[in-house]
């Protein structure tokens, strides 16, 4: 059985006592998070065993269960950032490599001095980083060289990079080799585009850690097979937009949301012994089993979960809502409408969660400060991982207080949803919700993040060709280190990182500033959340209409952010 994931974060990780000795290093912020992982399962392992000096058999021991080297090459990784070079600890790690995997092939022992004064090496040793980089990355370096020279190698492809670990199992040297040319090259897209898809095609299939663990089945809500057939008839109708002509279909969210509701509310008449029909008695019966079920929790932060006022009155408004499609009769439709007006009333006695969160939301010049903020982090920053999290970060807080999207219109493509017309960037979306769309130019203070998502890292004189490349690749806008799109969830961890809240907020921080100019704020923070509301449907019968108060929109944004283009 494989051990649990640490899901520590970095601050949680250092507070150990064994990295107290390195806590001033400067090396310590430059350990990856996979390696500062490694470091401390090592230091725990080397104190349960006593160990005050590890040698060559306390690394064995350590990593006597694997069948690779990845982990004493994550601790001669980290070993190498956090000590000076001659700690004698940095080579008897090497050494365990050596004695954990034998290689055929004679290892390149020469030192920094002596890779120095190799012909080959003319063109780095002149280089500021070429002292910084690891010696075993420099290793490599040199053995590329001389691999490039052999094989009459000017530009190197794919496939040469290929050809070059044709004898290696994974692509550990290509990383060494990038980690090498990231440092006496920076931005350099040879080094970012063609030795990182080398990388990509020569690393294993990564094996999915979600799934592994099945989610435990929904205490409180039967299978949604175990629906009587008509509801589940009428559920499968709604999905595929097969209603009547005067029946508008909903949204999948609210699909979801009124099956999720059905399946509790037939949960609770089945554990009571009556008929799985839409009743009035029904709702009382779910509404008393939510009750029961909030008071029966300990802790005071989830007493009030699943019995608010807002979550009892949608539950009953799906309810109602089904029952409308389904053909109830009308007195038990009247019933539930006035049951769904009271419980309305109810929303104005209690401060919604959302609100409550918002409230401690900085305004929008502070938000939008941070982002600026984080993108210049980024641009001083010079280790790659770090630059790449930082002006990802930064772009998310800064497209999510200016277009802010539902998450499940986030994941972003070059060229699909968001285009360059040679001036400003464009976005072209419809979005999940009522299939609205979302299309316009973007305002021009994104533009700077726009162009640090294309370049990811690299020197802005090659921005015109990675744009043209992302354009024609439709790459994600949001992507790993290893090129990989980051899951929908991404930008609310970063808005809960930064504000302690999901990115949903963002779009009724839109409402707030917005609608404190009126009732033209209010009009144009709807566009801009592409929204639509039934009381206000008539403003956005035509395109024209909501080009127009999207771009009003925008030129409020303006005065918005007078104060941060000033500072």
């Amino acid at each position: 059985m494989s051990k649990p994931y640490d899901t520590r974060n970095r601050e949680e990780i250092l507070a150990a006592d064994h990295f107290a000795p390195f806590r001033d290093t400067p090396g310590l912020s430059a350990i990856g998070m996979r390696e500062l992982r490694t470091l401390d399962r090592f230091f725990r392992f080397a104190d349960g065993q006593g160990i005050t000096v590890p040698d060559v058999t306390d690394f064995l021991s350590f990593v006597a269960a694997d069948t690779s080297t990845r982990r004493l090459d994550d601790l001669r990784t980290a070993f190498d950032r956090l000590l000076p070079e001659d700690t004698p600890v940095r080579e008897v790690v090497r050494t365990a490599i050596r004695q954990k995997r034998p290689r055929s092939r004679s290892c390149d022992r020469r030192d920094r001095a002596a890779l120095r004064a190799d012909p080959l090496m003319a063109t780095y040793r002149d280089q500021p980083a070429f002292d910084t980089v690891g010696l075993e990355d420099l290793r490599v370096l040199a053995r590329f060289i001389a691999f490039t020279e052999a094989h009459g190698i000017t530009v190197p492809t794919e496939a040469d990079y290929l050809a070059f670990v044709a004898d290696a199992a994974s692509s550990r040297r290509l990383r060494s080799l990038k980690a090498a040319l990231d440092a006496l090259l920076p931005g350099n897209p040879a080094v970012h585009v063609v030795l990182a898809g080398a990388i990509a095609r020569k690393a294993p299939p990564r094996s999915a850690h979600r799934g592994e663990t099945a989610r435990p089945p929904a205490a409180r809500r039967v299978d949604a097979a175990d629906l009587p057939e008509t509801w589940r008839a009428l559920l499968q109708r709604m999905r595929l937009g097969a209603l009547p002509l005067h029946q508008a279909a909903p949204a999948a969210s609210v699909i979801d949301s009124m099956e999720d509701v059905l399946r509790e509310y037939a949960h609770v008449q089945r554990e009571a012994g009556a008929e799985v029909a839409i009743t009035v008695e029904g709702v009382r019966r779910l509404e008393a089993s939510r009750t029961a079920q909030a008071e029966a929790r300990e802790d005071p932060a989830y007493k009030a979960q699943g019995n608010r006022p807002a979550t009892r009155h949608t539950a009953v408004m799906r309810l109602r809502k089904f029952g409308e499609a389904l053909g109830l009769e009308p007195l038990v439709l009247s019933a539930l409408r006035h049951h769904e007006t009271c419980l309305r009333r109810e929303l104005g006695t209690v401060v919604p969660l959302k609100f409550g969160r918002l409230d401690k939301l900085p305004a929008l010049a502070a938000t939008w400060g941070l982002a600026a903020e984080l993108l210049a982090k980024s641009e001083a920053t010079r280790r790659r991982q770090t630059k790449l999290r930082l002006l990802i970060e930064a772009s998310v807080v800064a497209i999510w207080t200016l277009l802010p999207l539902r998450l499940g219109d986030g994941q972003l493509l070059w060229g699909r949803d968001v285009r360059f017309d040679g001036a400003r960037y464009r976005v072209d979306i419809e979005t999940r919700k009522e299939e609205e769309p979302l299309r316009g130019r973007l305002h021009a203070v994104l533009t700077p993040f726009l162009d640090a998502l294309v370049l990811r890292g690299m020197d802005p004189v090659w921005l015109p060709q990675m744009r043209e490349r992302a354009m024609a690749e439709e790459l994600p806008l949001f992507r790993a280190g290893n090129g990989r799109q980051l899951a929908a969830s991404y930008p609310s961890r970063v808005w809960q990182q930064h504000f302690g809240t999901g990115a949903h907020i963002a779009r009724s921080q839109v409402h707030s500033e917005l609608g404190q100019l009126g009732p033209e704020g209010v009009e144009a923070a709807l566009a801009l959340n592409a929204q639509r509301d039934p009381r206000t449907a008539a403003a956005y019968q035509s395109a024209a209409v909501e080009r127009a108060l999207r771009k009003r929109g925008q030129d409020m944004i303006d005065s918005l952010l007078a104060e941060c283009r000033e500072a």
